[in-house]
């Protein structure tokens, strides 16, 4: 079973975590009560005790939860999307029959699974998952990593994951509505994502100045910050970077 030092790894590294009872949430509020706090995870875990873990998933990330017992299947959204999926940061069910959630970055803008194949639904900073090592309650096996760097979502599974309101307004090859991710922004995210060590704030600077003069929203905003997160700055690092370089430009953040 998942031990408290488990669940201070997981939280040391960001995931704001709760003790779980299978999947069903041990605190009094749910997901509302995850935390990163040392002090409130070592009362929620005292001595010995073995729960398994919960997770809040990250504002600058997304997931697709692939649930086969309800018919989703990998294979059914490779398809919807019409190509191969981009290698991302994976948890596989400790069920054993192909269920995993599959972690995005965020595109920014409202989201909705109405449009998915059957047994895949979306999770957002609103909800948790279960995390490794954590054990499956029908089968008592664990949860396991694939470990990746969170991918940029294909252009096509953004338009299914749109309500139809935002889908009806066409996007730039530069530009876009509000809520809408246009290439430009996704660009600047990536060259942020994968920016080597020492360059990460620079390039985090250069391109929210860049993502100002091209207009973009504060969903764009929020995409820089995330990707420099997945990148290795600190929350706060991000927010203070993208600040900085938004007032520069004379844009209140």
């Amino acid at each position: 079973m998942p031990t408290r030092d488990d669940a201070l790894r997981l939280a040391a590294a960001g995931w704001p975590v709760l003790p779980l009872r299978g999947k069903i949430p041990l605190t009094a509020h749910g997901v509302k009560d995850a935390t990163t706090d040392p002090a409130s995870i070592e009362r929620w875990w005292p001595g010995s005790a073995h729960h398994n873990i919960g997770a809040r998933v990250p504002h600058s990330l997304l997931v697709l939860d692939i649930d086969p017992q309800n018919g989703g299947s990998l294979a059914a959204l490779t398809e919807a999307v019409g190509g191969d999926l981009p290698r991302t940061l994976t948890v596989h069910s400790g069920r054993g029959t192909g269920g995993r959630h599959l972690y995005f970055l965020h595109p920014g803008g409202q989201v909705s699974s109405t449009r998915l194949p059957g047994g895949i639904d979306v999770k957002t900073e609103r909800g948790y998952c279960v995390m490794p090592p954590s054990l499956h309650p029908a089968t008592g096996q664990p949860y396991r990593w694939e470990h990746a760097t969170p991918a940029l979502m294909p252009a096509k599974l953004v338009a299914l994951l749109r309500p139809a309101e935002c889908r009806s307004r066409p996007l730039s090859a530069s530009r876009a509505g509000p809520g809408q991710l246009s290439k430009r922004a996704a660009h600047l995210a990536k060259t942020v994502q994968d920016a080597p060590e020492g360059k990460r704030n620079d390039l985090l600077y250069w391109a929210t100045c860049q993502a100002v003069r091209d207009g973009h929203d504060a969903m764009a905003f929020e995409l820089l910050e995330g990707a420099a997160i997945v990148a290795g700055l600190s929350e706060t690092e991000a927010q203070r970077t993208v600040a900085s370089a938004r007032r520069t430009m004379g844009q209140k953040s």
